[in-house]
This record gives C-alpha cells, structure tokens and sequence, in this order.
C-alpha cells in the first residue's frame, strides 16, 4: 500500500515538474517574439548601421591585388607614369630658382660662339690707321713731323668751302686739359659746350659761329682727329656717333650726350693712351 503511494507521489511531482519546464519554455518564447517584434519596429523606424565590418565572400577576397609591399613593388607590373601618380616627386625650391637663373643667362656654346672679325681699311687720312675710327698717337704724329692736322669746312652764311688746319699740340692740350679736369664732374655726358659747339670764324665773310665742318658720307673717311681738335665732334649725327662708339668697343646706346662723351674721351685716348683718359 505504501508503495503504491510513493509512486503516484512521484507520478504526480513528475507531471508537475513537466507542466512547469512547458509554461517556462513558452514564456521565454513569448518575450523573444516580443522583442522580435519591438526591434522590428525600432529597424523600420531609424536606420540600422552595424558597427561590425562586413565579412566579404571568399570569392572577392581571392579577386583582390594583394597588399602593395616593398617587395612585391619592384616586381610589380605599373608603369612609370602609375608611380608618379602614386607617389609624386619633390621638386626643391633651390633647384627651380637655379634653372630659371640658368634659363635668364644662357652661356654661348663655343660652336656657335662668332669670332670677332677687325676690319681694315685703307688710312684716310696720314694721322689715321688702318682701323676704323682709329687716328695714331701724339708721339708717333710728333715723330712723323705732322704738326698741323687739316680738314674740310663750309660757311653757313657764305656757303665758301675751304681747308682748315688745327695745331695738332697746341690744340690737344687745350681739349686735354679740360677732359681731364672735369671727368669727374662730368659723369659720362658731354657739356653743353661739346652739344652746340661754337664754330670758327669765317676767313672771307667774317662771320662768327658759322664755319661747319664737312663730314664725309661714308663714316670710314670721317676725319675723327680733325673734330676733336676743332672740338666740332658735337656736328655729327647721333648715328656717326654711335658708328664711332662701334668700331671703338664703347657701349653705343643711350642719348647723344652719352655717347658724344665717349667719343671725346676715346679719341683722347688714343692719342695719348698714358693720359687721364680712362673711364
């Protein structure tokens, strides 16, 4: 009797035990559809982003080129033009400056650097050389006895033509002396004297500041010695002048006043090249 008891006691705490595991199961299931359903609206109403990094097929991962190393870069397929891109070159700030200085200043290649040709040419005169715009110096005039030096003029009142002669010392002492006194002040441009000089007397109509000396047409037979004397170097054009400043290595641009100041004093020079004549 007491058996039979025990195992309905037993059948009965078993199906007890079984109800209860059941209810709890179903409640579990019941909150997670519950929850289900509350994400769910949650994911409809905001956008959800996952903050886990998306795990790609297999196939896109074997489809990818591998990581780009040092190693695997000197054997890699890219051309030139690809790692420029990659990787763009650095210029100095330096380097430009020197070749845009290199670019401004151009040296001249010795193939195609020009020889400097002297052009002779037959004397024109006794107190001339065989270069252009070149008279021989004081010493060697003395030595040739060539005491007077002579040259062509016209009156501008007259119209008379004649020849004229200067003291080739006495003269050259008189220019001498004023260029080397007033060099200095002068700063490379010719006084007013030597723009408008004053002209000789005429011999036959006597009238002053009118006799003009006659400049030869071709600037190879100008009579360079006879104007400096006279002081008459101011009658010729600004294109005789620069002509002069030509043959003579004298820089011959500028206004008149500056390159009839290097006439002056060049031509000085050449007649006596120890003198104060230097620039």
């Amino acid at each position: 009797m007491n058996n039979h008891n025990n195992e309905q006691n037993n059948e009965e705490i078993n199906r007890k035990r079984k109800n209860f595991h059941t209810h709890f199961e179903n409640r579990c299931e019941n909150l997670l559809e519950e929850d289900d359903e509350e994400l769910l609206k949650l994911s409809l109403m905001t956008p959800f982003r996952s903050t886990r990094s998306r795990i790609q097929p297999r196939e896109n991962l074997e489809s990818l080129p591998p990581p780009l190393t040092l190693e695997n870069l000197e054997s890699s397929t890219l051309n030139l033009q690809q790692l420029t891109i990659l990787k763009p070159t650095m210029i100095p700030k330096e380097t430009v400056q020197c070749k845009r200085r290199n670019s401004l200043k151009l040296k001249p290649m010795p193939g195609n650097a020009k020889e400097v040709k002297i052009e002779t040419i037959t004397p024109p005169f006794p107190w001339a050389t065989n270069l252009i715009a070149t008279v021989h110096t004081l010493q060697y005039l003395l030595s040739k006895q060539l005491f007077m030096i002579s040259g062509n003029v016209q009156c501008k009142r007259c119209e008379r033509r004649y020849t004229m002669e200067f003291d080739l010392k006495e003269k050259f002492v008189e220019i001498g002396s004023y260029v080397m006194k007033n060099k200095t002040f002068l700063k490379e441009r010719a006084p007013l004297i030597w723009m408008t000089p004053l002209l000789p007397t005429c011999q036959f109509c006597k009238q002053e500041n009118s006799v003009k000396p006659i400049i030869c047409a071709d600037k190879n037979k100008i009579n360079w010695l006879f104007l400096l004397l006279g002081q008459m170097l101011g009658c010729c054009t600004l294109d005789e002048l620069k002509f002069f400043c030509e043959h003579t290595n004298n820089h011959r641009t500028g206004a008149k006043d500056r390159v009839l100041f290097l006439a002056y004093l060049t031509l000085c020079r050449q007649v006596d090249p120890t003198g104060p004549f230097h620039r």
